[in-house]
């Protein structure tokens, strides 16, 4: 499996229409079959950082585990695989566990991450101002954590769903393109396709974190959390020193990994800014249970869901 990570926009948006199976792994160099392996599928985006520099920075040989990464360029092979029991793990958010629930998929969420999805307007727009948007369009895709999000921004500032024109594009590169040729006003976009647009001219109004939402969590089937619990327990102390380790180093010593996971094009060399990241821990209740009312009412999972039911506690004994 090729051992790199998506490098320029051109690639991405080839990847991502294509929608094929995942592109790369990336692994621990030492490959002891004393260590138990745990194998996470993600999406390139800024929530994979720390998880690259734990190999990077030989903290799984510390911790006494083995960390494959599969990047995928579509949720559904990346789902696909989890669910063949491919991947121990994913990089996901609350609507996606509650959607493998309601599949009957056992999937709990065991941790936080910082990804985080930046509201754009056309530069061509005149939006100034997220006060601005009523009644203007915005590509998103529909009964996904993109909709949860748009929803939450907007209840934030006083308006609802039915406050701007949805249009459906399911792939993200599309959503960006777009905007970029003003056909649309709005868009809602992860990294590394939210710089892509502000470097273009687009406007930022606001994002899911700047207004306390932060939907994006890794989780593990139980089956894993069963076999491999020391080692998954080991993985987030890992995570947790790999968070320390971005929160207290300049970014130039690590830049161009935070390229390479996040899909940054090569000419961001020197322009790439990342946010403090929090340890990892538990999500809140009222987050998780305001996602699963919300996926309910979409038809996406049961109303009885329960946060006991969503959540498995790794921490103990920390």
């Amino acid at each position: 499996m090729k051992n790199r990570i998506l490098l320029c926009l051109s690639l991405i948006v080839l990847v991502f229409s294509s929608g094929c199976a995942p592109q790369n792994a990336v692994s621990s160099k030492e490959n002891s079959p004393e260590k138990p392996v745990i194998r996470i599928g993600m999406m390139s985006s800024s929530d994979v950082i720390p998880y690259v520099l734990i190999n990077e920075n030989k903290l799984a040989d510390k911790y006494g585990f083995q960390l494959d990464l599969e990047v995928f360029t579509s949720a559904k092979d990346r789902d696909a695989a989890l669910q063949a029991g491919e991947l121990d793990g994913v990089l996901t958010d609350y609507i996606g566990v509650c959607m493998y629930q309601n599949a009957g998929l056992n999937v709990k969420i065991t941790g936080i991450t910082d990804g985080d999805y930046i509201l754009v307007a056309g530069k061509n727009t005149g939006i100034k101002n997220i006060s601005q948007i009523k009644g203007k369009s915005i590509a998103i895709s529909e009964k996904t954590l993109i909709e949860y999000t748009l929803e939450d921004i907007l209840s934030n500032n006083h308006m609802t769903g039915n406050d701007v024109v949805k249009e459906i594009v399911p792939k993200i590169p599309d959503r960006l393109e777009l905007l970029r040729n003003n056909k649309i006003d709005l868009g809602l976009l992860p990294e590394p396709f939210a710089t892509l647009a502000l470097n273009d001219g687009a406007v930022r109004l606001g994002s899911a974190n700047q207004f306390g939402l932060y939907p994006a969590v890794s989780a593990f089937s139980q089956a894993a959390l069963e076999s491999k619990s020391a080692a998954i327990h080991n993985l987030y102390k890992a995570y947790n020193e790999a968070v320390d380790y971005m929160n207290h180093t300049d970014i130039r010593k690590y830049e161009k990994t935070v390229i390479k996971a996040v899909g940054y094009p090569e000419e961001m060399v020197g322009k790439i800014t990342v946010k403090k990241f929090r340890t990892s821990k538990l999500p809140a209740k009222q987050e998780v249970e305001a996602a699963v009312q919300w996926a309910s009412k979409k038809g996406l999972c049961k109303p009885t869901l329960q946060y006991d039911q969503m959540v498995y506690d790794v921490y103990s004994g920390s």
